[in-house]
């Protein structure tokens, strides 16, 4: 499988030391080494100490290692470990790396945790820091190659989906969790965790509120039209300065040659760049209506502008079209009048 590059092993023997690269605080660093049936790392032999001397190059900041000050506990500047304990029972207290060095010598109540860094110093501080990441021990050679570690959708996390992180569906997968939407919707780019409605196609239904079914709404760049969302033609309302590529729910400009694409609508003359030719696809932002609206359209993009701008120029051409007509007829009622009136006018008495 694919090796992630957040978590590297390094092994020896029956056992890897794994260097994570995920900035979270203790109780995280500890409960994803779990998760890798694992623990944070313990110094047990002289062998522990050889694989640090590899993989310390590869340490650049601070990471977390299994050695804790018990709760309701002072640290002890004198004696070698300050009364820290090391996580796993397993190891004897006793043993003391031949390098162990502290940052600083300050004594310490409250709960505090201590991290590794490449300079084989020891930093005292607060569990709920989050440090540049956190080393684990493990006899699986596999650690960081899990395939929940492998795919990028998931989410690491020892709660898994307990406390509802995604806004659809969540899967509990090994390590963490993966999100996924509803029919209708995709998964937010800017949050994996959040789901935004989507259309692939020109023409989609509605999507309506359950409870209230005259709440009906449509993906971004959509119009919705008896609770069907038809895709907006962005094109015909002059949204680009030039050419302009109609797409679902957003479009697409480009300029011709010698012009360059600024702003992402408009063209300006390119300078020394002969033959350029640029497009950039415009996003629809999101906006969310009201209870009683059943239009969803852009507030980034100026596609909403120009359909107002449309329907103001259609009623305004209607509007005089019925002025204009409003006159003619009034016009050719007073022709009317007048000729009745000059027909029914006094005529002269003729004598036979």
């Amino acid at each position: 499988m694919k090796q992630t590059d957040i978590c590297r092993p390094f092994c020896s023997g029956t056992f890897c030391i794994t260097l994570n690269q995920d900035k979270v605080d203790l109780k995280t660093a500890e409960a994803s080494c779990q998760d890798r049936n694992g623990e944070l790392m313990t110094f047990e032999s002289e062998m522990d100490e050889n694989i640090f001397d590899i993989l310390r190059q590869e340490l650049h900041g601070n990471f977390w290692i299994g050695l804790r000050l018990p709760s309701s506990a002072c640290s002890n500047l004198s004696a070698p470990l300050r009364g820290y304990k090391w996580a796993s029972s397993s190891v004897h207290g006793s043993f003391i790396p031949s390098f162990s060095t502290w940052k600083d010598s300050v004594k310490v109540c409250s709960p505090h945790c201590v991290s590794l860094s490449n300079d084989r110093k020891w930093t005292e501080r607060p569990c709920s820091d989050k440090t540049d990441g956190y080393l684990c021990r493990t006899k699986h050679r596999d650690a960081c190659q899990a395939q929940g570690l492998s795919d990028p959708d998931v989410f690491q996390s020892s709660k898994g989906c307990s406390d509802a992180p995604c806004e659809h569906i969540c899967s509990a997968v090994r390590g963490g969790y993966k999100c996924s939407c509803f029919k209708g919707y995709i998964r937010d780019s800017q949050d994996p965790r959040q789901c935004k409605m989507h259309c692939e196609q020109q023409k989609c239904p509605a999507i309506c509120d359950k409870h209230t079914d005259s709440a009906c709404y449509c993906p971004d760049g959509f119009l919705n039209t008896d609770k069907i969302c038809e895709d907006i033609n962005e094109c015909t309302m002059d949204s680009c300065d030039q050419e302009c590529e109609n797409t679902f729910g957003s479009f697409v400009c480009s300029c011709r040659e010698g012009f360059l694409l600024k702003h992402q609508v408009k063209c300006i003359q390119a300078e020394h760049r002969e033959g350029f030719v640029h497009a950039t696809p415009i996003t629809i932002g999101s906006v969310r209506p009201a209870a009683n609206n059943d239009t969803l359209l852009s507030s980034s993009a100026p596609a909403g502008g120009f359909l107002w701008l449309w329907i103001f120029i259609v009623v305004a051409v209607a509007v005089f079209i019925f002025v204009i007509r409003f006159y003619v007829v009034k016009l050719q009622k007073r022709r009317e009048q007048n000729s009745i009136q000059q027909s029914s006018g006094p005529v002269d008495n003729i004598e036979c």
